[in-house]
């Protein structure tokens, strides 16, 4: 039996994964980090939305690093270098509320998990109803996306991309040649201009 502590695995280290990623496209990238860490606390200060604190911090940071790597490199390089930091660690967080490891990968416990992350991650604070949910194809929308909202705010809407991208890599990896993971269409996401954001995720019998 694997015995683990999934507060753990959902907890990877950050600031290694940041600094690490930031080698690569400029210079002195844990000084950068530093800087970033520190020059945090004014910035959450100027945030008036009333959210939990540790949303402010994790999803606060991933903006205000964008913000500063903007400042250094090209919009779009920041943007894809953002989108690598983001996609490694929150992965590795859904690779946990997912139970990956623990449980065995069914059509089924993918629902499950689905629900209770929604009950229990980082999602809670979205608004989400389900549309079908058959033995083979599982439709829900959100209404309500709090990074939307949260990036907007900010003035960087386009973040809400990246975990997105998270959406995708979480469900077409979970069991890749028996699942796959959908909008229904493109420009499905609040983030495209749509009223909701649509999630199919379908088995192949």
């Amino acid at each position: 039996m694997i015995k683990t502590n999934i507060d753990n695995i959902a907890k990877p280290a950050s600031a290694m994964i940041i600094i690490g990623i930031l080698k690569g496209y400029i210079e002195k990238p844990t000084l950068f980090f530093i800087k970033s860490i520190l020059s945090f606390k004014k910035f959450k200060k100027n945030i008036e939305m009333d959210l939990p604190k540790q949303f402010v911090n994790s999803s606060g940071l991933i903006a205000w690093l964008y913000i500063r790597l903007k400042r250094e490199i090209e919009k779009e390089k920041a943007f894809e270098v953002i989108r690598a930091v983001v996609l490694c660690s929150g992965l590795a967080v859904q690779q946990a509320n997912f139970r990956n490891v623990e449980d065995n990968r069914t059509f089924e416990n993918l629902i499950k998990y689905q629900q209770r992350a929604k009950n229990e991650g980082s999602t809670k604070l979205n608004k989400m109803e389900i549309i079908s949910q058959t033995e083979s194809k599982y439709m829900y929308k959100v209404t309500k996306c709090m990074f939307y909202e949260f990036f907007k705010y900010l003035g960087v809407p386009e973040l809400t991309r990246i975990m997105c991208s998270i959406d995708n890599a979480i469900f077409n990896s979970y069991l890749p040649e028996k699942i796959t993971f959908h909008r229904n269409g493109i420009k499905n996401r609040m983030v495209d201009g749509a009223s909701e954001c649509m999630f199919v995720i379908e088995k192949h019998i």
